[in-house]
């Protein structure tokens, strides 16, 4: 039997007030549960060292599936690892944006100060079709992926025509 999709993603953050913000702000997500953490059954059960203790903010898109929480933990802050695309792991989060909300999207983030790698561009994915897409930073240097995906009819037409072959 399949598990369900993606509940949320938890990700380490400096500052969770600055990271929250820029969800809040950039994505239009809002926060929902607000929590400490810690305590020897969290310890137990995601391997922490002992006594570690942080304080997260869940925040929720339009649906309640893929929610985000940003934890800050208490201590001694690490430097970010910088994103490497072929080191295994997380390599971006990937959103999906409507094709008309994406340059506004592009744009807001930018006025928020956040590194963007482009502007929204066109993108071929074989077998699939065209999508529109761009890439920026968040504060702690996580890389976030934006999509506007095309239609089903967009897909089926452009494997009809991949199918007929060179005109």
């Amino acid at each position: 039997m399949p598990v369900s999709e993606v509940h949320h993603v938890a990700v380490s953050v400096a500052d969770l007030e600055r990271a929250a913000a820029f969800y809040e702000k950039g994505l239009g997500y809002r926060r929902t549960l607000r929590a400490e953490v810690g305590g020897p059954e969290m310890t137990a059960s995601l391997r922490l060292p002992d006594g570690t203790r942080g304080r997260v903010q869940y925040l929720q898109g339009p649906s309640r599936l893929g929610q985000l929480e940003l934890i800050e933990w208490e201590g001694e802050k690490l430097p970010a690892r910088p994103v490497d695309h072929r080191r295994p792991g997380v390599f971006l989060l990937s959103f999906q944006v409507p094709a008309d909300e994406l340059e506004d999207l592009h744009d807001r983030l930018a006025d928020l100060g956040a590194e963007c790698v482009s502007r929204p561009n066109r993108v071929l994915l074989e077998n699939y079709g065209h999508i529109r897409a761009f890439a920026a930073y968040d504060p702690d240097g996580n890389l976030l992926e934006f999509v506007a995906l095309p239609t089903r009819e967009e897909i089926l037409a452009y494997r009809a025509a991949a199918a007929e072959g060179p005109a």
